[in-house]
């Protein structure tokens, strides 16, 4: 039963969002033909409290893309749709997950979603935004954790404290790159240094807070939090853990080989005064505050005394004390960061998450739809030792999920906002991988994993004279550059213009949720763009290649079959009838060409979305 928001620190033991994790009981229901899991339990229970059932599963074709698309970003190929297909296997289905979970592009795919979070970029930011070279670390980093299915709570720890609680493990030095992920104010002096420093921390705090806690720890810089149980001496403490330290370049040994590399990293500090600022202002210092965590979430005043070591409270910046009550369930804030992260994993398996608000867990934030689901969910990571693949199958594995797309008007007037989650909605593909698609469909996509960023927008002309900082004309993409879009640079003051009109966030702050716009010059990109153009060239080769040796009547090239092996690779299906005769049609024209049917089928809605 979701409890009522009570407002005021006195009272926010009463706030669901600060509860301890406890056993749910799974709801009994009627009509196990339709429920698969226990997550089903609990939408189905929500759902006929409504006079709501919701649908049958989607036919197996569109579950094997969407699964795909899910959980790799990439498509299937024609085979792997064919043997999905026809498998008489009970278990076809899950083992199918289990695969693709095992891949290593999955931490591709979902690193890209925690990049996010993180407010991952690889410049400043800023008037200067210069770049971070060494900054590509923390992103392989985190594709490395999640392919190994790292716990999450150790996944937090290091991110937060790596460099101190496991300072011999490269993955965990490279974690801190959180830290240091985002933007930073430049060539300053004086008085507007220290404004800098401060700014510097409001970043990591504020996306501290976000990231793992969905919280806006950030508003209580200059004033106790107007809405949350959050002071301005919480904010000032949390300040503490980071102020001592700072940005730095290590050599670390990251990857299968061995060999060590450049990584931003986080350097550890010792304990240092930390001034509470009235109003946030530097030239106002109040007592020093310390180090320690939000009052609401731990026992006591915040003291980590509990999670540290007597040297570390002594000479310490106190982040291993951080790192322990961030994961704590049942002292710290575990239960919460439980909730916040199985939150995520739900929205981007169904474009919303149970709180629709994934960054704002407070009290002006959404409240969540299943409360009891949620808290279920959590529980069953921490159960199952923090570990994401499991909570991703189980997921998966649902009916929920599962669901086809089929709307009618009476569900619809009950729920128009499909909180009850009664029918599956289509979900455009993000920018980075609909860039992707288009390469993985034209057979030109470069798979290899890790290393540093490319920059598309950069010619060679360009890097042999050192301007990289505007866009040049004679721009030279090719294999090198068409690697996976979670390596392409990220520049906080030009992003490449694909990424940009498809709403890829600046990574000036910690984004949960991206803004989805549609828009005119979409359309227009992907009609004109030169990448998108040159793209279809190399999809026509592919196709008229696999179709050369079709039979043929009258012995030219079989139109139909060339129709048929693009939409394979386009759309993972045959085209119907009526698909065919439009295409061959178009073929058949004075000055239409293979190519241009190819760019079409780049430009179809059902190209960029997925059901």
């Amino acid at each position: 039963m979701m409890l009522p928001i009570l407002p005021g620190v006195a009272q926010e033991s009463e706030y669901w969002a600060f509860h301890s994790l406890e056993p749910i009981k799974v709801p009994p229901v009627n009509g196990k033909q339709w429920a698969r899991n226990n997550i089903d339990h609990f939408v189905l229970a929500k759902a006929r409290e409504k006079g709501i059932a919701p649908n049958a599963p989607a036919d197996r074709k569109t579950l094997i893309r969407r699964v795909y698309f899910d959980l790799i970003g990439l498509a299937p190929t024609r085979e792997e749709v064919a043997d999905f297909v026809t498998s008489k296997s009970p278990d076809a289905y899950g083992k199918m997950i289990t695969r693709l979970l095992a891949s290593p592009h999955y931490g591709e795919r979902w690193g890209r979603h925690w990049l996010d979070v993180a407010r991952f970029g690889e410049s400043h930011g800023y008037e200067s935004d210069n770049e971070r070279p060494s900054a590509w670390t923390y992103r392989d980093a985190v594709i490395r954790a999640l392919n190994e299915d790292m716990p999450f709570d150790q996944f937090a720890r290091w991110q937060v404290a790596g460099d101190v609680l496991q300072g011999d493990d490269p993955l965990a030095m490279a974690l801190t790159g959180f830290i240091t992920s985002g933007s930073t104010v430049t060539n300053v002096d004086g008085v507007d240094r220290e404004k800098a420093t401060y700014d510097k921390m409001d970043d990591i705090v504020s996306a501290t807070g976000a990231a793992f806690l969905g919280l806006t720890i950030g508003c209580a810089r200059c004033h106790d939090h107007k809405y949350d149980p959050i002071s301005q001496r919480d904010y000032y403490r949390l300040v503490g853990f980071f102020l001592p330290g700072k940005p730095g370049d290590r050599k670390v040994a990251i990857g299968g080989s061995g060999a060590e590399v450049k990584a931003l990293t986080w350097h550890a500090g010792n304990k240092r005064k930390n001034p509470l600022l009235k109003r946030g202002d530097v030239e106002q210092k109040e007592g020093d505050v310390g180090f320690g965590v939000l009052t609401a979430l731990g026992p006591g005043d915040g003291d980590v005394a509990g999670w540290i070591n007597s040297s570390e409270r002594k000479s310490g910046d106190g982040r291993p004390g951080l790192a322990q009550w961030l994961t704590d369930v049942k002292q710290g804030a575990g239960s919460l960061l439980a909730r916040v992260i199985v939150n995520r994993l739900w929205q981007h398996h169904f474009g919303v998450g149970l709180v629709k608000s994934s960054n704002n867990f407070g009290s002006v934030g959404d409240e969540p739809t299943h409360p009891e689901l949620l808290d279920w969910l959590a529980g069953e990571l921490v159960r199952g030792g923090w570990r994401l693949k499991p909570i991703h199958h189980l997921i998966m594995s649902s009916s929920v999920y599962m669901q086809n797309t089929q709307w009618d008007q009476k569900r619809h007037g009950i729920n128009p906002g499909n909180e009850l989650l009664w029918r599956r909605q289509t979900r455009r593909l993000e920018a980075e991988i609909l860039r992707d698609a288009i390469m993985n469909t034209a057979g030109t996509l470069n798979r290899k994993l890790y290393g540093p960023s490319v920059k598309p927008w950069v010619s060679n002309d360009a890097i042999k004279t050192g301007s990289t900082n505007k866009w040049p004309t004679n721009v030279k993409d090719g294999p090198g550059t068409w690697r996976r879009s979670i390596y392409v640079f990220m520049r906080r003051s030009m992003r490449v213009p694909f990424f940009e009109i498809f709403d890829v966030p600046d990574a000036m702050q910690s984004r949960g949720v991206r803004e989805q716009t549609t828009v005119a010059t979409q359309a227009l990109l992907l009609l004109n763009n030169k990448f998108v153009r040159d793209q279809a060239g190399h999809f026509t080769a592919r196709v008229v290649a696999a179709a050369k040796d079709a039979p043929s009547t009258d012995g030219t090239q079989n139109t139909r079959a060339i129709v048929e092996e693009a939409y394979w690779l386009a759309f993972s299906r045959n085209p119907t009838k009526a698909e065919v005769e439009l295409s061959v049609d178009l073929l058949a024209r004075e000055g239409q060409n293979v190519e241009n049917f190819c760019h079409i089928l780049f430009t179809l809605n059902e190209f960029a979305y997925v059901d």
